[in-house]
């Protein structure tokens, strides 16, 4: 539900808007009583009230529940309003690291120390079973006093991940997303390990270590792509800390750090001196737009706000149509693009832009004919 700045809701009150994660509005409130202020965060306004959706949501509350750590902001309370839950959680004032990367060049020794905060807080959300699954620079806060703070744990589980994952939904942020994660399988700690290794090598270089023109490109590299070595893209990284962050990266989880502890002890083993210099900010339009793929977006647009294609059969007939073009990583641009097209047209103009053969392009294009949505 939207809210307006003075809307009162039950013992709140809205006092500035903050932002909006994946599926959650979060807005800036001030106790009436205590006059603490706090963050709000509720289901965002128009977003289809699926069952799925809510169960993330409830989810994440109880996730929260369970953690106390200074380098996770904390939830404070949850209720319903009007029937639909609310989340109270800790307020922090500050800005995301993908802020700071926009606003300026960082020194090495604080991004690498922003990273020690970010795992630290893995470390014991870890230990008690708990995955984020979306580790970004965009969900990791930076107060005024260089406290990191963890956000939106809208994807995490706690337990066992089969509990809460169905065969070919594929949740994240692709630029950041682990090799197993782009494959639908099922993920552990070093996926997290995985998605800080992005933001590290980020951090380092200015630049997300896998790209591309679409989310093939991008699902594919992460799969068989190797990143270019930091160093080789910044000669002032120290040749220790770039073999970190290439270990971080490393395709199959056994080759990665096993533990954010170890990684935090990778890091903490490098010498001080080393990691003093100022970092380059590079950031072309094309580099930035690497925070997030609009591709990747899963808001519904603009122009259709609230429809979406859900035809199961029909969508997976269709991957398989495209899987003769691209291979198995069909399935994930197939589930994407399903949640940005409204129509069945909408989903094969925009999988077709992932095929790189003009006559392979034509020829998926022909089978459109063959399928309807109509029941």
């Amino acid at each position: 539900m939207p809210f307006n700045v003075e809307d009162q809701i039950g013992d709140y009150e809205v006092i500035g808007t903050l932002g909006a994660g994946g599926i959650g509005q979060v807005y800036q409130v001030r106790h009436t009583i205590s006059q603490r202020t706090e963050a709000m965060k509720v289901l965002l306004p128009n977003h289809p009230a699926t069952e799925e959706i809510g169960d993330r949501f409830l989810r994440e509350i109880r996730v929260l529940a369970s953690l106390d750590h200074p380098n996770i902001a904390a939830l404070h309370t949850a209720f319903r309003y009007q029937g639909d839950l609310v989340m109270i959680l800790e307020f922090v004032d500050g800005m995301t690291l993908r802020a700071k990367l926009n606003s300026g060049s960082m020194s090495m020794s604080r991004s690498i120390e922003y990273m020690r905060q970010t795992l630290s807080g893995l470390a014991y959300a870890h230990k008690r079973g708990v995955v984020h699954r979306d580790i970004k620079p965009s969900n990791v806060m930076v107060t005024s006093q260089d406290r990191v703070k963890l956000l939106d744990f809208g994807l995490a589980f706690q337990g066992l991940p089969s509990q809460i994952t169905r065969t070919g939904l594929i949740l994240g942020s692709l630029h950041y997303m682990s090799p197993e994660q782009v494959m639908g399988e099922r993920v552990d700690a070093r996926t997290d390990i995985y998605s800080v290794g992005v933001t590290l090598y980020q951090l380092l270089t200015g630049r997300v270590p896998i790209d591309g023109s679409g989310e093939y490109a991008i699902a594919s590299g992460h799969l068989k792509a190797v990143p270019a070595d930091p160093v080789t893209i910044n000669p002032n990284i120290p040749a220790g800390l770039s073999a970190i962050v290439m270990k971080s990266l490393a395709k199959a989880p056994v080759d990665r750090f096993q533990s954010a502890e170890e990684f935090l002890e990778a890091l903490d083993s490098l010498q001080s001196d080393d990691t003093t210099t100022m970092l380059p900010t590079p950031f072309s339009p094309r580099d930035t737009s690497g925070f997030e793929s609009k591709k990747v977006d899963l808001q519904p647009t603009a122009s259709h706000p609230t429809k979406t294609l859900s035809n199961t059969t029909v969508l997976v007939a269709v991957t398989q149509e495209l899987a003769q073009h691209i291979g198995p990583i069909a399935k994930v641009v197939v589930n994407r693009a399903a949640k940005q097209a409204a129509t069945l047209d909408d989903l094969y103009a925009l999988l077709s832009t992932e095929i790189e053969s003009e006559s392979a392009r034509r020829s998926f294009l022909a089978t459109r004919q063959k399928y309807s949505l109509k029941n």
